[in-house]
């Protein structure tokens, strides 16, 4: 059945996943970059998380309630992490030094297997894909994914005017 599936998986996602996954390689070391890349990263993984969300299960007041919820948990657990990573603003050059690390390659992971298992059950059409625990599920990671890139997005655009 795996086999099946990956031979049925269309052109199209193989080339999303080894995007992801170089970009997500190309964050594990210390790099430097412009501004417009710093932010692109964020804004494309938001919009994929909130596609994802309305394509997968709509906007309905469970799905979009759970999702809220699941931003609000990345900014809570934010807070109590406190771990800062290391980005350094040059206004001189207009680009950061950003440390390298394994979570930008793991949430982009996490998406794209969150998206890609969706898909799977969609295409399969299985009758779990209409159980509210399973939208709820799905909902609450689309949201937590939402509201970790949002944190990113926010932290450079407050480096970039401090």
């Amino acid at each position: 059945m795996l086999i099946e599936l990956l031979l049925n998986t269309p052109f199209y996602v193989y080339w999303i996943f080894f995007s992801l996954l170089f970009v997500g390689i190309s964050q594990l070391k210390t790099r430097t970059v412009g501004v417009r890349r710093a932010l692109i990263i964020p804004v494309v993984l938001i919009l994929l998380s909130i596609f994802g969300l309305i394509s997968d299960f709509g906007i309905t007041l469970l799905s979009t309630s759970i999702w809220i919820g699941g931003m609000i948990s990345a900014l809570i657990l934010n807070i109590l992490i406190k771990k800062k990573k290391e980005i350094t603003y040059f206004k001189e050059t207009k680009s950061f030094m950003i440390a390298g690390s394994l979570i930008p390659i793991t949430m982009m992971m996490l998406l794209f297997f969150v998206k890609y298992t969706v898909g799977v059950v969609t295409a399969l059409e299985l009758e779990i894909l209409y159980n509210s625990s399973f939208i709820g599920i799905f909902s609450l990671l689309y949201g937590l994914f939402t509201g970790t890139y949002l944190l990113r997005f926010y932290v450079i655009l407050k480096k970039i005017k401090n």
